[in-house]
C-alpha cells in the first residue's frame, strides 16, 4: 500500500502526510503534491490516491467523493448511486 495526497494551492498550512502519520500510518509510504491552480477550479480540495492490492474487479471498487468534490467526477457519482 502507498498513498499520494494532492492539495489545491490554497491549502498550505500542513502536509496531509504529516497528519496521516499522526493518525498512525507510520509504515505506509506517503507523498504530498500540489494540484495545478486552474482558474475556476474547486478550492480547498484534498485528493487521496490510495494504492492497494485487492482481488476485486475494478468495477467493484467504490470511489468516494465528498461534498463539492462530486463535481470532479459526476460520471462516477451517478454510477455509485445505482449500486
Amino acid at each position: 500500500m502507498s498513498i499520494i495526497f494532492t492539495v489545491t494551492p490554497d491549502l498550505n498550512a500542513e502536509f496531509p502526510a504529516a497528519a496521516a502519520r499522526r493518525l498512525g500510518w507510520r509504515e505506509v509510504p506517503l507523498l504530498c503534491a500540489t494540484e495545478i491552480g486552474v482558474p475556476g477550479s474547486l478550492s480547498r480540495v484534498v485528493r487521496v490516491l490510495l494504492h492497494a492490492y485487492t482481488e476485486k474487479e475494478a468495477a467493484a471498487v467504490r470511489h468516494i467523493y465528498l461534498g463539492e468534490a462530486v463535481k470532479l467526477r459526476p460520471d462516477w457519482q451517478e454510477k455509485q448511486e445505482r449500486v
